[in-house]
């Protein structure tokens, strides 16, 4: 009886020690990183520049940029998909009083939990006098996103625009947007980013007044980008996109502390079919549906402890045939 006993405690530590093993590489995986390198600590900046560094981090759903300023966070940008070494987001400063700000990121995984960042005090000084009323930029990056297909909606219209989407497949989402019209004066449309499950979608874009609208519908494949662009009445474009190059800071030419540099790699916003433009960016997320980069090391762990207790307790059942029975 001691025998079976002192077999068992030693099998017993044996997948015990195989598991914490397992299970402290699985902790060690893909750590989160976030490191901003442009715009540094305490620089001046001006004009449209580049926020550049490394975001990245397991069950990658998207980041979020916010300029901090008191107690008050103004959302700056949203981007799908993680960045190594390369550039963020764009940022026209001169739709900000001048001032003191600070960089926050905000890491989102795909279970909708989060966590945030300080990262560097920066100051604005355009010295306009007040801040310009319309960005001449989209800030937010059309990287491929990871966890779903990437829809941005343009209302390129001069009235306000009323969007709807659903799908036929029943765990699809459904919801209705409002997207503000384009002010003449500014030079892109006001835009709504979407992170789509993967699914046939199906809905109208309507006008605000107008006595018509449009009717489409598209197929959302995952990793991919689609441009919907409302120009009025019964117009609405769709186009799948490639998305914009992830370039590194370092082949991009941009230094750290060169603002200028930086505003060189800005590109401007796309040709918008209409006449009139945006107030002001806003974005929007649809729940995803797990297919991102979710890390399978608990499962790993466990069913290698489980392999491990089958090859133990095989060894030990050879080990009992193999000996003499006793009396």
């Amino acid at each position: 009886m001691k025998i079976h006993l002192w077999r068992f405690m030693v099998m017993v530590v044996i997948v015990g020690i195989a598991l914490l093993t397992v299970s402290g590489q699985v902790l060690a995986q893909e750590p989160e990183t976030v490191k901003l390198t442009h715009p540094m600590e305490g620089v001046e900046v001006s004009g449209v520049i580049m926020i550049a560094g490394t975001v990245d981090f397991p069950d990658f759903m998207k980041y979020e940029l916010f300029l901090k300023t008191g107690n008050q966070l103004i959302w700056a940008a949203t981007v799908y998909a993680p960045v190594i070494d390369g550039n963020l987001a764009r940022l026209d400063t001169r739709t900000f009083p001048d001032g003191l700000y600070q960089l926050v990121v905000r890491t989102v995984k795909t279970d909708s939990n989060y966590e945030e960042y300080m990262g560097p005090g920066f100051i604005i000084a355009n010295n306009l006098g007040a801040p310009q009323p319309y960005p001449e930029i989209e800030s937010s990056l059309l990287y491929p996103p990871v966890a779903g297909a990437l829809a941005r909606i343009r209302n390129c219209s001069g009235d306000d625009l009323s969007f709807t989407y659903g799908s036929p497949v029943g765990f699809c989402s459904a919801d209705d947007l409002w997207i503000p019209y384009k002010n003449q004066f500014s030079p892109i449309c006001p835009y709504v980013d979407l992170l789509l499950i993967p699914c046939e979608y199906r809905g109208t874009a309507i006008g605000k007044g107008q006595p018509r609208g449009a009717s489409y519908g598209f197929m959302a494949e995952q990793g991919k980008i689609y441009e919907l662009t409302y120009s009025g009445r019964d117009r609405l474009y769709i186009t799948e996109v490639k998305g914009e190059e992830m370039i590194t800071v370092a082949a991009a030419g941009v230094q750290p502390t060169d603002a200028a540099a930086a505003s060189q790699e800005v590109k401007p916003a796309p040709a918008a079919p209409s006449a009139s433009e945006a107030t002001q960016d806003t974005e929007e997320m649809l729940p995803v549906s797990g297919q991102g980069r979710a890390s399978n090391g608990p499962f790993m762990a466990v069913a290698s402890g489980l392999l491990l207790l089958l090859v133990v307790g095989g060894v030990i059942a050879a080990w009992k045939r193999g000996r003499p029975a006793e009396d």
